[in-house]
């Protein structure tokens, strides 16, 4: 063998080397530990709480990802806001607010599978009944939240900011509490909490309610470079909603689990009634038609590009961002795979773990 012949030799053979370290590298073997995907859930807000407790139970997930050389863990987590920093190094995949999901779009490159949630973020007081009223007042936030995207739509609606209000960053489960002790006057917060106080006081009421909505969101290089485990995680997103509206016994099984997770996370008792989480779950998702699935008619807006430009305006986003990598996020065919593939993904079995 000439000595050129020998060079192009070790240049295949080192290819060869590479491409199998990658492969290796993208789908865990057989005899490797299993690859941990780590998924950002909220425990303590509906209905991403129920969606989150299927997901951590469907054992048919589990065998899917096992499968193929991975394996699920679950990462409780109060909010949103709190995880955008964590996707791509530490989670792969999390159930994010509108809100989060814009600011995690900016920053870095993401895919969003479907639709978590599609309702309103609530702000709750007891003397307060107009926004125009809150100038001076303090009021419960989460920040970064949908939640805080409602208040900060509030307050621009009367001609105030966040500057006009003395803000009180709480989680999301002290607000009804803190509310009811008068540490604060008013709070921005998602279900359960408008619902916990209104429970609690009759005297605590809506005074306004903001569009919101929640998506299961993908870090963008781990559906790239494990395709299959992403695509095992939406079939289990899919099955989970699907599941539910078989019945409402499934339904409020689904409330229960969530609600063993928030107590077992949080340390404390819930507040919220089985029922009164079943009820959350089925006017915010199930009985959206359409949903899990993020439909876009021709010629509409791209989805969240208005609350871009509102944070944009506001400077909660960089001048600088380009409103492409929001548009980008909702690129992600990984759903409509799964839905043209019902028996390659089980779509209609289900085994959730007690």
């Amino acid at each position: 063998m000439s000595v050129r012949q020998q060079r192009l030799f070790s240049l295949i053979c080192l290819g060869i080397l590479l491409l199998c370290a990658k492969q290796a590298e993208c789908a865990p073997g057989q005899n490797k530990a299993p690859r941990v995907i780590e998924v950002g859930v909220q425990p303590l807000g509906y209905p991403a709480a129920m969606i989150g407790a299927l997901l951590g139970r469907d054992a048919i997930l589990k065998d899917e990802l096992a499968r193929h050389g991975y394996s699920l863990a679950p990462v409780p987590f109060r909010k949103g806001n709190d995880m955008v920093e964590l996707m791509g190094s530490r989670l792969d995949a999390a159930f994010l607010g509108d809100m989060p999901t814009i600011l995690l779009a900016s920053r870095t490159e993401i895919s969003v599978v479907g639709l978590v949630k599609q309702t309103f973020s609530s702000i709750v007081s007891r003397k307060v009944t107009l926004a125009a009223q809150l100038k001076g007042k303090r009021v419960g936030f989460a920040a970064g939240s949908s939640a805080h995207h409602t208040l900060l739509q509030a307050l621009a609606s009367v001609g105030l900011s966040d500057g006009d209000v003395k803000l009180v960053p709480l989680e999301i489960d002290a607000m009804p509490d803190a509310l009811e002790a008068g540490r604060i006057d008013a709070f921005a917060a998602w279900e359960p909490a408008p619902s916990i106080a209104q429970a609690r006081n009759p005297e605590n009421r809506v005074f306004f309610r903001g569009v919101s909505s929640d998506y299961f969101v993908l870090s963008r290089d781990f559906a790239l470079r494990h395709p299959d485990a992403a695509l095992a995680l939406v079939a289990g997103f899919v099955r989970a909603i699907a599941w539910m509206r078989k019945s409402a016994a499934n339904v409020e099984l689904a409330a229960h689990w969530a609600k063993k997770d928030g107590e077992a996370f949080s340390g404390t008792p819930s507040k919220l009634a089985v029922s009164r989480a079943a009820e959350i779950a089925r006017k915010e998702i199930l009985e959206v038609p359409s949903a899990p699935v993020l439909l876009r008619r021709p010629g509409e807006k791209p989805r969240l590009m208005d609350e871009f430009n509102f944070l944009k305006s506001l400077d909660k986003i960089p001048a600088s961002t380009d409103p492409k990598r929001l548009q980008s996020a909702f690129d992600f065919d990984g759903m409509q795979q799964v839905l043209k593939s019902p028996r390659r993904y089980r779509l209609n079995e289900y085994h959730y773990e007690l």
